[in-house]
């Protein structure tokens, strides 16, 4: 095994061991908003069809959604109106009715 021996900072030295290209910040700046601002033009032409997007299926959804309810609803209503009219309907009316069918 290899002995670890202590480095003192005087071994070191003061000198940075990464170095920055010259006038870097300067054109980081300029960079940066060439970035955001081609990035921004997407966005700003994009945004309103977006929303108008979203808005047109929420809008069919929903329409959809009171569309089965109400489709729904109809298929319940007539199921209870045949159920009301055959309870108004006479259990003998009813029997008379099949047995001469069958007759026939």
């Amino acid at each position: 095994m290899k002995n670890k021996r202590n480095i003192s900072l005087e071994e070191i030295g003061k000198g940075l061991p990464f170095s920055v290209p010259e006038n870097y910040f300067d054109q980081f700046a300029i960079q940066i908003d060439r970035q955001i601002g081609s990035a921004n033009t997407y966005r700003k032409i994009l945004k309103p069809w977006m929303y108008m997007a979203a808005m047109f299926v929420g809008i069919f959804i929903v329409g959809g959604f009171f569309y089965s309810s109400n489709q729904q609803n109809t298929i319940k209503n007539s199921e209870n109106y045949d159920t009301y009219i055959l309870s108004q309907v006479d259990e003998t009316a009813v029997m008379d009715y099949y047995i001469n069918e069958t007759t026939k």
